[in-house]
């Protein structure tokens, strides 16, 4: 898959309707696109009536355009005091606008200014794959999805209830009308969804005829005589749900799973054996990047992209989180290593604002001090402290969570259609439907059947207090890692040790920690003395795929939140969403092969 898609060009015909010059057609009527979206799109799946008294109201698009029909729908949900609890917007985009262009073409549009300026604050990079945006406090989710829809459609996992079928005219852009991509429309279409488009051309009604829809010809928009609408056979209701789940393990991946599941109304209760849980001060967030592009790599740029909007989003609601979005700068380790880092970068395109390739001297301007040499530049770097990301997600999750300490679960087991945890005297501790283990490397212990390749691997962090000269102003990574610490002073680590299940923190790790750090800039830990620092040690959940484990395992209503290996940060806040998503029938936000490569059931296979 392709790294970062085409974006489009922003002209105008003499009228001043937005057009496209690589499809020689306009992006809508040139009377008027938001009255246009009202009647074909709105309209045309009898909206809002359909969605009102329901509980989720899933919408798929084929071209989003200049957003003008999701912004519309947005609207008119805001607007209706009988709409749906929940609405989701997919939208399939081949060639998005940037940023700047797509609020130039907004801004004539004077009373959707409230929201296009939302969605231009959170409007992504050109990258291929998901992206999942989240308005009115995670009310409305639009899951905009880039690249081209006959690769992206059977990757999807949804059931929508109205199809809008937009884009550029069937004789300038016949690949999006044609029976294949109107087949996976209908794989996609939930029981007795409704569908509308301006286009009556006699291909795209025989084509949506032999995928099972009903089509019926209407009253055209404007100067438009006609339009289609119809409708598959069947009727849609939402499923009744018991929402109560039982998570075990409070760390990262067990809170924000937590928050995401309170996020939809459930009731949880979150086990952990510790009394007092640890947490290191900060961790970084970056994306993989590796020659292949392998799947771990491809996964982890939806996931670092999400990661950064669920903080942003955390962060702007005024929830405790301490993060920081200063950029991570990787170190070549030589000149060998160099010149892959320059191959990749030049060979995969990755978008400048993501990953750059950075000569030495750049590289020692970023961190402001000296360095070893080049290397990577990844501008959207960030650090986050994990346990304020903990109490932030506690803090949105409300009442809706119940964290009990303390609490180690010997066993589990599923009984009269529950999941129950026991303590060592078995005792029921909690029980629910869902269980979630998110206990590192010991759901091994829980759910052997589940035949999960974790390993357990200690890492120690050492802590550097504030000093003259020891500042860098982004964090530095390559051998180890350098991140300033919230209040001064510098982390830097981490080793790497199997076999070793020591929690103390030892003077000898401190000194190879600070071997590492003085390795990537020289000077750093000058006249610093092992023994006199503070440091942390835990362990990572390692999987020898590098890719975590979220998902249902093959006993129902079981489901893993482990496997985060040195990457939490990156992984967790996407897979919680995965885990949630799955739970309430929602889209999902990953693409199905994703998906699947992070699924606990390919230990399975």
């Amino acid at each position: 898959m392709a790294i970062t898609v085409p974006t489009a060009t922003l002209e105008r015909t003499a009228d001043g309707t937005p057009y496209s010059r690589e499809f020689e057609d306009v992006y809508h009527s040139a009377h008027g696109g938001l009255a246009q979206a009202r009647h074909v799109f709105l309209g045309g799946n009898a909206l809002p009536a359909r969605w009102q008294g329901r509980e989720r109201f899933v919408i798929l698009e084929t071209g989003f355009g200049l957003g003008l029909n999701f912004l519309a729908t947005w609207q008119a949900w805001r607007e209706d005091p009988r709409r749906c609890s929940r609405l989701h917007f997919v939208s399939i985009e081949r060639a998005p606008f940037d940023r700047e262009s797509l609020g130039a073409a907004l801004a004539r549009f004077e009373e959707l200014a409230l929201p296009a300026k939302e969605l231009l604050a959170l409007w992504p990079p050109p990258v291929a794959g998901v992206h999942r945006l989240a308005f009115d406090n995670g009310a409305v989710t639009l899951t905009l999805v880039l690249g081209e829809a006959e690769p992206i459609l059977p990757q999807l996992a949804l059931q929508a209830d109205a199809l809008y079928l937009d884009g550029f005219a069937p004789a300038r852009n016949p690949g999006l009308w044609s029976p294949a991509i109107v087949r996976e429309l209908a794989r996609l279409a939930a029981p007795g969804a409704t569908l509308a488009t301006w286009t009556v051309a006699g291909g795209v009604r025989t084509a949506l005829a032999d995928a099972g829809f009903r089509v019926e010809k209407r009253a055209g928009f404007a100067t438009k005589r006609e339009m289609l609408a119809g409708a598959r056979e069947g009727t849609s209701a939402d499923a009744a749900r018991d929402r109560r789940a039982v998570i075990v393990g409070a760390g990262l991946a067990g809170t924000l799973v937590a928050e995401r599941l309170a996020s939809r109304g459930w009731e949880v209760e979150m086990l952990d054996r510790e009394a007092v849980r640890s947490a290191p001060a900060v961790g970084l967030v970056r994306p993989v990047v590796n020659l292949r592009d392998a799947l771990n790599a491809q996964a982890s740029r939806s996931a670092f992209l999400h990661a950064l909007r669920h903080f942003q989003g955390l962060a702007r609601d005024g929830h405790p989180l301490r993060w920081q979005r200063m950029g991570v700068l990787q170190l070549a380790a030589g000149p060998d290593e160099a010149a892959r880092f320059e191959a990749i970068v030049a060979a995969q395109q990755w978008p400048a604002s993501l990953l750059a390739y950075v000569d030495a001297s750049r590289a020692r301007e970023i961190a402001g001090r000296e360095v070893r040499g080049p290397g990577w530049w990844f501008p959207e770097g960030a650090w986050v402290a994990p346990a304020s990301l903990g109490a932030a997600s506690l803090a949105r999750s409300a009442s809706r969570v119940r964290s009990h300490t303390g609490r180690a679960v010997e066993r589990i087991a599923f009984e009269d259609g529950r999941w129950r945890a026991f303590d060592a005297e078995n005792r029921v501790l909690a029980d629910a439907p869902v269980l979630v283990l998110a206990n590192a490397a010991d759901a091994v212990r829980l759910a052997p059947s589940a035949r999960l390749a974790l390993s357990r691997v200690r890492g120690q962090l050492t802590y550097l207090p504030p000093a003259p000269g020891r500042r860098i102003d982004a964090i530095v990574s390559g051998t180890g890692y350098a991140a300033p610490l919230p209040d001064g002073g510098l982390a830097i680590g981490a080793t790497y040790q199997h076999d070793d299940f020591d929690l103390a923190v030892r003077a000898a790790d401190h000194r190879d920690n600070l071997a590492r750090a003085e390795s990537m800039m020289p000077g750093l830990t000058a006249e610093v003395h092992p023994r006199t620092l503070e440091g942390w040690t835990g362990f990572r959940a390692t999987v020898p795929d590098r890719l975590p484990i979220f998902g249902e395992g093959a006993s129902p209503g079981l489901f893993f939140a482990t496997g985060l290996g040195s990457r939490g940060l990156l992984w967790a806040p996407l897979g919680a969403e995965l885990i949630a998503s799955t739970l309430e029938g929602d889209p999902l936000p990953l693409l199905r092969d994703h998906a699947a490569a992070i699924s606990p059931r390919r230990f399975l296979s």
